[in-house]
């Protein structure tokens, strides 16, 4: 098997609208920087690719478009190449939401990142061996969603007297697929959890939020690129409504 793993800087300028609070909001500084990654893998028969945003969201036309270009430039099958954001809320306006309108300026170079940042993932393809793994985090993702005397269903920040119990269960499984060099180095993984990423976003503050946190991290601890593919997360969140705990982006970073 061989793979390949990149990431670039995808941080939007100062003065650039943020989105996911439904509010006119303008991001003043940096917290932490905002990536795309990249991962490519072929094992001689079939290969798939995947590309991560630190972003609330990216629409199917902008999928459609990078997938053309990596076929038409890069010579891979575009098709086979998964594109997803984090669903991270204090990132730029990438879509039309609430008050907000999309920053197209900011969606044209973004498109151009993509394809740059899976051509170095392409170029980094190498004979590699992966690992399958995972486990339970029972302690950072809550279902928000409560069930209330009156019949209706609410969204709660804290547990209230009128409430019968929670909606629905969270997800609480992490998994991996971590990916190493002949010489038994890490060249890369790719994480799976279920959790709202919506710490800053009300601030005027751009931030990767805790996948963010995650992939530093583990930059730190020698893998290069740290890709996080969020689960259905809609309902879930990082704040226990029945104990009224919320934990930070370190936390569940």
């Amino acid at each position: 098997m061989q793979a390949g793993f990149a990431e670039i800087d995808i941080t939007p300028p100062i003065g650039t609208r943020k989105i996911g609070w439904l509010k006119e909001i303008i991001g003043t500084c940096v917290l932490d920087p905002l990536f795309a990654r990249a991962a490519a893998l072929d094992d001689g028969t079939q290969r798939i690719g995947f590309i991560q945003l630190d972003l609330l969201s990216i629409r199917w036309t902008q999928v459609n478009r990078i997938r053309q270009r990596i076929s038409a430039e890069l010579d891979f099958p575009g098709e086979n190449v998964m594109i997803a954001a984090t669903h991270n809320h204090a990132g730029p306006a990438v879509a039309n939401t609430g008050d907000v309108a999309r920053d197209e300026t900011y969606i044209a170079r973004l498109e151009d990142r993509c394809v740059a940042v899976f051509a170095d993932a392409l170029r980094a393809l190498d004979s590699a061996e992966y690992a399958l793994g995972s486990a339970m985090e029972p302690d950072l993702a809550f279902n928000r969603r409560m069930i209330m005397r009156d019949g209706t269903v609410m969204t709660q920040r804290k547990l209230s007297i009128e409430a019968l119990g929670l909606e629905g269960p969270a997800d609480h499984e992490v998994g991996l697929l971590a990916v190493r060099d002949k010489n038994h180095a890490l060249k890369g993984c790719i994480v799976n959890f279920t959790c709202h990423p919506v710490h800053h976003g009300g601030e005027d503050v751009f931030s990767a939020g805790y996948p963010g946190v995650l992939a530093a991290l583990m930059k730190q601890r020698g893998c290069p690129a740290t890709l996080f593919l969020n689960g259905a997360s809609g309902n879930i969140i990082y704040r226990d409504p029945l104990k009224g705990v919320s934990h930070s982006k370190e936390t569940i970073g």
